[in-house]
């Protein structure tokens, strides 16, 4: 027999049958090299290596940080070894790209060690190794890929970077899709996580490019959307999924899209009804859209199967519905469907809640909105709904406990508005509410940071500030400062909106004739787009007496007016015009708090105190309005009654519902009262009182120590200095704060603070006088 030949991979040149069993050597051997080779790196650097001898599931060794040594860790990064030339035939600019099979990723991922990946030149026996991270992977149709940096050798000069990943880091997601659920709409949380089951690669995939891409969400919602015609495994649910996802950041035709292109996948007769209604979401969105053709299309299925699914019935009542009876319609075919039908549907309960709030049934509103949270606790149209029906109970008076209803208001609506920023969702609504339930509170300072943007200081996201109510809002606000110049910064920030004419009117110099005062406000009326806006603007002209029932009956669906705004608004004219009497009758007829409040006004300003505060205390009592209250103090003051005055803002503030800049402000005049009547004592028992309600205050601590001061208490002072160290905020209080340390020690910091304060009010002579004296000290 001839001798046999060799290859050149040493094999002997087998019968056809025998080729494989060469292979599978070659390919044993190839891992043996890659498993040594990396062996020996982790040895060099004192690392223990165990290798898993028993089959695994992508683990082929455990490296303990330095295992070797006297004192091993206990902690391990968990590695891949892959060996031979096929691995570094796909190159990138900076590595190599190692391709993947998803059920690999999802192992590696979900591994409670970080994991490295190392792939071995067999020639060399050089390693290069990449960290497995959810950040680090990109998607491909049917699988993923890594890209593994060649400058990533696995040697010594690695062991820095590889020590700090298995002892400080978190290196490996649990859970990638629970780490992307905060960064996702509330019904795209839901979609997401009824795929994880049936899909979790697609879970997976979605959970990344959804999250990662939440800043240019429309831009990642066409990139999927032109992608799945290539998904030949996409399911109903990663469309549905994507749909929730562009419906919730607001674009609706990328929504009708998606939810059109899962409602055309064909399904198993008994997920038919799924099918049927999400044609039915696709269909009213293509409504919403005014793309009538386009729904009647999406709505042939829905027609077929009537009764399999109530929203899609409730598709085809709205097509079906003339204009003027549709909400009618859609009401009754709501209010005949079943507990069961909708509380699977919380759209169907918004819309009823819609419903009763619009026609003022406030506590059927409110059950609706709470029906449709329990059954989805996130969904943000059920918490913002209850936060304007509690916003409403109180400005109406039906509050039982007005605080707790507008304390609760604030929590709902602020929770959504930092969810929404969270995933860069239209957090507008939320933080109007926000707004401007901070304006009915009367915080004006806090109204303007919440209106002004972060870039200048403020608390708004710049589409939370561009919002027409917020600028509005917002320039109220800085009028009842008495910074018209701020007012027309809002105005600035307008600019060519209809929003502009308004805030014009409101910045506008008070001292300019009326007739100019009119125009502008009968050009902001013209602009008028909002119930908001309308209802301003109304206000104002029946403030200036030029109210005609035209205005009321061109602005009447807009504004939202029912007959008790019409009263308001017809008495606030009639007032204006000359006929107060008039008016207070009209008033005095339909009781509420906003009647109550416009009549205070009314009388304050006609000098008719006695009636004002009879009315004052009527709306405190009746109606828990601290407005109540707070106007009373004001119309004592102006005629006198300090000691009226500073019994009621004691009641005020007793009862802790205030806005901080308010109980600052009622502290303040307080305070500022027995300083005038040189009254040391009262002022330093008022200056406790307010430090035990806000103690920061530098202003309340620098009247603590001038009242004892003035009772020439130095002691006392010196102490009570020591335990607030209150800022030397104002030239007024140096002259206090250089007696004191001239009188108990001039130190370093003394004198370091003294050159600081020199710079600080470097225009005031006093008070680099009085600081001067400090030098002297040296």
């Amino acid at each position: 027999m001839e001798p046999t030949t060799k290859t050149k991979r040493g094999c002997d040149v087998a019968e056809p049958g025998e080729e494989l069993a060469c292979m599978t050597r070659t390919t044993a051997q190839s891992e043996r090299i890659g498993v040594s080779a990396v062996e020996g790196a982790f040895s060099i650097m004192g690392w223990a290596f165990r290798e898993q001898i028993v089959s695994d599931h992508g683990i082929d060794a455990l490296a303990e940080v330095d295992g070797l040594t006297a004192e091993p860790s206990g902690r391990y990064l968990a590695v891949q070894i892959k060996c031979g030339p096929s691995y570094f035939k796909r190159r990138t600019a900076g590595g190599w790209r190692f391709m993947g099979e998803p059920r690999h990723l999802r192992y590696w991922l979900a591994n409670l060690m970080p994991v490295i990946l190392v792939i071995v030149d067999a020639d060399t026996r050089a390693g290069y190794w990449v960290q497995i991270t959810h950040d680090a992977v990109h998607y491909t149709d049917k699988s993923w890929w890594i890209e593994i940096p060649e400058a990533q050798i696995l040697d010594d000069r690695a062991q820095l970077r590889l020590r700090e990943l298995a002892l400080a880091t978190v290196p490996a997601i649990a859970d990638p899709v629970e780490q992307a659920l905060p960064l996702l709409p509330p019904s795209a949380v839901e979609m997401l996580s009824a795929l994880r089951p049936v899909d979790p690669d697609g879970a997976l995939r979605l959970a990344k490019f959804l999250s990662e891409g939440r800043e240019q969400s429309r831009d990642t919602v066409e990139a999927l959307l032109d992608a799945s015609r290539g998904w030949s495994h996409a399911s109903t649910l990663r469309l549905t999924t994507i749909g929730a996802y562009a419906n919730e950041h607001g674009h609706r035709d990328l929504a009708m899209r998606a939810f059109a292109l899962a409602s055309a996948r064909t399904v198993p007769e008994a997920a038919m009804a799924e099918r049927v209604r999400l044609a039915g979401v696709a269909a009213v969105m293509a409504m919403v859209a005014d793309d009538r053709q386009h729904a009647n299309d999406l709505l042939r299925l829905a027609r077929e199967h009537a009764g399999v699914s109530l929203l899609a019935d409730v598709a085809v009542c709205a097509f079906d519905a003339d204009e003027a009876g549709r909400e009618s319609a859609l009401e009754t075919l709501l209010r005949n469907a079943s507990d069961e039908q909708l509380n699977a549907e919380p759209t169907c309960l918004l819309f009823l809640a819609e419903r009763a709030f619009a026609r003022g049934d406030l506590d059927q509103a409110l059950t609706l909105y709470d029906r449709s949270c329990r059954r989805f606790p996130r969904i943000v149209g059920g918490r913002l709904g209850q936060a304007r029906v509690l916003i409403e109970r109180m400005v109406r008076g039906s509050s039982v406990v007005p605080h707790h209803d507008q304390r609760r208001a604030v929590e709902l609506a602020v929770a959504v508005r930092d969810e929404m920023r969270r995933w860069a969702g239209p957090s507008e609504d939320a933080h109007r509410l926000v707004v401007q339930e901070r304006m009915l509170a009367q915080a004006f300072t806090e109204v303007i940071e919440l209106a002004t943007p972060v870039d200048f200081g403020g608390q708004a996201t710049d589409r939370e500030a561009a919002d027409p109510t917020v600028a509005i809002v917002g320039a109220q606000a800085s009028i009842a400062l008495g910074d018209r110049a701020r007012a027309a910064r809002f105005a600035d920030a307008m600019r060519d909106t209809t929003t502009e004419p308004l805030l014009r009117a409101l910045a506008a110099d008070p001292r300019q004739p009326r007739e100019q005062t009119v125009i502008a406000w009968r050009a902001a009326l013209d602009a008028a787009d909002t119930a908001f806006a309308a209802r301003i603007i109304l206000h104002r002209l029946a403030a200036h007496g030029a109210l005609a029932p035209a205005d009321l009956d061109r602005l009447g669906a807009l504004a939202n007016l029912d007959d008790h705004d019409r009263l308001l608004f017809t008495a606030r004219h009639t007032a204006a015009a000359g006929d107060l009497d008039a008016a207070v009758a009209m008033l005095r007829s339909q009781p509420s708090p906003s009647a109550g409040e416009m009549l205070v006004e009314l009388l304050h300003e006609a000098g008719r105190f006695d009636e004002a505060l009879a009315v004052c205390d009527e709306i405190w009592r009746i109606y828990g309005a601290l407005k109540g209250l707070q106007d009373k103090i004001n119309i004592l003051a102006s005629r006198g009654d300090f000691d009226g005055a500073e019994a009621c803002a004691a009641q005020l503030l007793a009862t802790g519902e205030l806005p901080a800049e308010h109980r600052r402000q009622l502290h303040r005049r307080m305070i500022e009262r027995r300083m005038t009547l040189g009254n040391w004592t009262g002022m330093e028992a008022v200056c406790r009182t307010a430090l035990r309600d806000q103690a920061d205050d530098a202003e309340y601590g620098w009247g603590l120590i001038y009242a004892q001061l003035n009772q020439d208490h130095w002691d006392t002072a010196w102490t009570t200095y020591c335990q607030l160290r209150p800022n030397v905020f104002h030239p007024s209080v140096v002259r206090a704060w250089v007696e004191l340390h001239l009188k108990f020690g001039v130190g370093p910091q003394c004198q370091a603070t003294a050159m600081t304060l020199m710079d600080r009010f470097e225009s005031d002579h006093d008070a680099r006088a009085q600081l001067a004296r400090l030098e002297a000290q040296d």
